[in-house]
């Protein structure tokens, strides 16, 4: 990792998602104390703890890993800080209950670690990690490994509780939706640094880099290349040919660029005036609730469309090759080199 830049703001819930191996838990375990970093500072309200033991952090860290005493009961696993740190019996005990009813696993204080489910116990190395009051809450993906239901309730009650203690939180995550369901603000490590940092409401939908298009929403997002040419006033896939509304947006060295379509975007009837289409080969359908995953071959390689399940099971000629469409407008474009966005406007090629 280099030039790491990061900064949550005071009671923020900032999320910092990337994919695998991108250095998550290591920025975390730096924070936290638990590793050196060659070079830099970490600063808490202005404070350089940089040289401080982690002890003396003041950091509550909750890892990946369960990382549970199995012979201890519940109670004492989650008071494991606060008997460390030498706190008064009552006080202990007050906030051990606090937080354990905050995330309702307090019927669960007498028994043995190794007396409950996975998920239960995943409630209690979150408790353990932020029983005790700190300035600031490190999270390294929490959640990893749980099934999907148990996630989506987890990270709920994560937010919940964030928001009544009103502490700092940084989560680090791998998941594509998480920091959406979470995050105050997102940024996304890749590369080694930290390529953006966005609230997490245009995080999604207007993401400056392709490294945050490629991390959020799932379905993941569709990518792709295509020249560019005629002094930057066309681009011309292989899928569709598109004219630039604004060439000066493009540097005069760029020959190649790279297209976001979100799969939402993709569609096969009812086609709006200011679509531009091409062929596809269904390959798979995957019915997933309230949406339909509709994965596609085609000659710019595989693609992915979502479409509302209702629509696609009323259709049987959704089969084979058909014909889809994309709005130009919903289209962004980044440059190749840099990853970062391209103030392109797109519209239908003129004939």
């Amino acid at each position: 990792m280099e030039d790491i830049n990061v900064t949550a703001g005071e009671a923020q819930l900032l999320v910092i998602c990337g994919l695998p191996s991108t250095g998550k838990t290591t920025l975390a375990r730096i924070i936290c104390g638990l590793e050196r970093a060659d070079a830099g500072q970490v600063h808490i309200a202005d404070q350089d703890i940089t040289q401080l033991k982690p002890a003396n952090r003041h950091i509550g860290y909750v890892p990946q890993s369960f990382a549970l005493f199995p012979n201890m009961s519940v109670y004492k696993n989650i008071a494991y800080p606060l008997l460390r740190a030498k706190q008064k019996k009552n006080d202990t005990a007050s906030q051990v209950r606090r937080m354990a009813e905050m995330l309702g696993i307090d019927s669960l204080l007498d028994k043995r670690v190794d007396q409950i489910s996975g998920g239960q116990k995943q409630r209690v190395a979150i408790a353990r990690g932020l029983v005790k009051k700190c300035a600031l809450y490190v999270l390294d993906d929490p959640l990893v490994g749980l099934d999907f239901k148990l996630r989506e309730q987890l990270a709920l009650d994560l937010r919940l509780l964030q928001k009544q203690i009103g502490a700092t939180f940084l989560y680090l995550t791998g998941d594509p939706l998480e920091p959406l369901m979470l995050g105050d603000n997102v940024a996304v490590l890749a590369d080694g640094r930290i390529q953006e940092n966005a609230p997490a409401v245009d995080a999604y939908k207007s993401p400056k880099t392709d490294a945050m298009a490629r991390v959020l929403g799932l379905p993941r997002a569709n990518f792709i290349e295509a020249p560019i040419t005629d002094a930057g006033r066309r681009v011309s896939s292989d899928l569709f040919e598109l004219h630039v509304g604004n060439p000066g947006s493009v540097p005069s060295s760029t020959d190649r660029i790279r297209l976001l379509v979100r799969p939402e975007h993709v569609g096969y009837e009812n086609a709006p005036a200011d679509a531009v289409h091409f062929s596809a080969e269904v390959r798979l359908i995957e019915d997933i609730g309230v949406d339909s995953v509709i994965h596609l071959e085609t000659a710019a390689g595989k693609l992915v469309a979502c479409q509302p399940s209702a629509r696609v099971r009323t259709r049987n000629d959704l089969r084979g090759t058909v014909q889809m469409w994309v709005r130009p407008a919903m289209i962004r474009a980044y440059d190749l080199d840099s990853g970062r966005i391209l103030d392109c406007t797109f519209r239908a090629n003129e004939q």
